[in-house]
């Protein structure tokens, strides 16, 4: 399958293009993402068949996540085909190969990422191959995206913590003061001092003897 660049670029710009769109959950696309991706890699099939442009979108109702997978002559969203006139000479011939993208905010800086999974005709007649190209390319996309989001969680957790007001000792941040305690020196009690008394000498009287005549 092959378009003329030009040609191409018109197609898009006048969306000459076959569309399919599907919904699903977060939860459910992380858990089994080939089985929601199925419907929109048989839709691009019958599209290669046809030799019909088209565009493929699986959209997350409970996030901001979309994963397409579309045609292109060059490694470009479909909605950036104005740019291919830029890069490539309008004038040749380009086969058509089978672009997967994944939109969000979360995934890088861009908030883009798209990657060649096969040409169309290979993406057609070795469907295994290009299946497990989508899977592996899928599985990555899921990891960033866990990765992303617990990055955030962690992200908004710090600031939490960091607006908290520091607690505050006893409420209050008064310093008590502690009263000095007076150490009063105890005095001694003061000794009596008791003076002996001398006993007192009793008095002798020294009897005279009178001479015997």
């Amino acid at each position: 399958m092959e378009r003329q660049i030009q040609g191409f670029m018109d197609a898009v710009e006048n969306d000459e293009v076959h569309h399919f769109n599907a919904t699903a959950k977060q939860a459910d696309f992380y858990a089994d993402p080939d089985a929601v991706l199925a419907p929109l890699a048989a839709f691009m099939r019958e599209q290669i068949t046809a030799d019909q442009l088209a565009q493929a979108t699986l959209t997350l109702s409970d996030a901001e996540v979309s994963v397409r997978l579309e045609m292109s002559v060059i490694n470009l969203p479909m909605q950036d085909s104005k740019t291919i006139g830029k890069i490539m000479d309008v004038g040749q011939t380009a086969p058509i190969n089978i672009y997967a993208v994944i939109e969000t905010d979360a995934i890088n800086v861009s908030g883009l990422r798209i990657d060649a999974l096969a040409p169309a005709t290979t993406y057609l007649e070795q469907a295994a191959t290009a299946d497990q190209s989508l899977h592996d390319w899928v599985l990555l996309q899921i990891d960033k995206l866990k990765t992303a989001a617990e990055n955030a969680a962690q992200t908004d957790q710090l600031a939490a913590t960091a607006k908290q007001p520091a607690k505050k000792a006893a409420t209050k941040a008064t310093t008590k003061k502690t009263a000095a305690k007076k150490t009063t020196a105890k005095k001694a009690p003061a000794k009596k001092r008791t003076t002996r008394k001398a006993p007192a000498k009793k008095a002798t009287t020294t009897k005279k003897t009178t001479p015997k005549k």
